[in-house]
């Protein structure tokens, strides 16, 4: 059985508490980015955990460690477990850019969820696990050609850090972007494949810990509206 993580019981207590991330932000003090890292696991701790907890309204050691009661009353509230029939994957409100950036205002909340039947699910997804599958959308234009303006990405958010050539959703200094990376010798090259965007300039070894993995991209769908009247 899987090990419950710090992101796991984050989540779990910002979803029974019905608080988005934005609002988790505010009522606790902490910013956002930093949120965002918690939830995703991109950070595996955080000198503001009371806060965060107080906040939630659940036990701080428990949030921190998984031992004890998740809340303050001693009690561990029942959750039901997603039916095994369907493959339910959460569309995030998080917005990525094929352009200059985006600075996320919202940052990730869950705005719904899709649903798929399993054999499909293996056929587009190649057996992975809907829990480690967020749905993201993308705005701008630089990778024109592989993902255009208004799709909705398909993100495997179980790959943290660069995992071999290929297109991502990252923060570089809180600001979101999807790119394709590719390693070169100890540099990383940040490429838009519209070619009428010039790529980055190489992302240095020492200047590496900018860069924060959402997940890399398996998949997208297109989302365009036509007008026939």
């Amino acid at each position: 059985m899987k090990k419950e993580t710090l992101a796991d019981r984050l989540n779990k207590a910002m979803e029974l508490a019905g608080i988005s991330q934005g609002a988790l932000a505010k009522a606790s003090g902490v910013a956002q980015p930093t949120i965002w890292r918690l939830t995703s696991g991109n950070a595996r701790g955080s000198t503001k955990i009371v806060e965060i907890a107080n906040a939630l309204g659940v036990n701080s050691e428990w949030l921190s460690t998984g031992f004890g009661p998740m809340k303050k009353d001693g009690t561990t509230p029942i959750t039901t477990s997603p039916s095994s029939n369907t493959f339910k994957i959460a569309i995030l409100d998080f917005e990525v850019s094929a352009g200059p950036g985006v600075i996320n205002r919202e940052f990730v909340e869950i705005l719904r969820s899709v649903e798929y039947s399993q054999d499909d699910a293996r056929h587009m997804f190649d057996g992975r696990k809907a829990e480690n599958i967020r749905i993201i959308n993308v705005r701008g234009d630089s990778m024109s050609g592989t993902i255009e303006p208004g799709d909705l990405l398909f993100v495997d958010i179980s790959i943290k850090s660069f995992d071999g050539d290929g297109i991502y959703a990252f923060l570089y200094d809180d600001t979101a972007h999807v790119k394709r990376l590719q390693k070169m010798k100890d540099k990383l090259l940040v490429i838009s494949d519209n070619k009428s965007y010039s790529a980055w300039d190489p992302i240095e070894r020492d200047e590496m810990n900018k860069v924060f993995v959402f997940g890399k991209v398996i998949g997208s769908m297109p989302q365009t509206y036509r007008k026939h009247g």
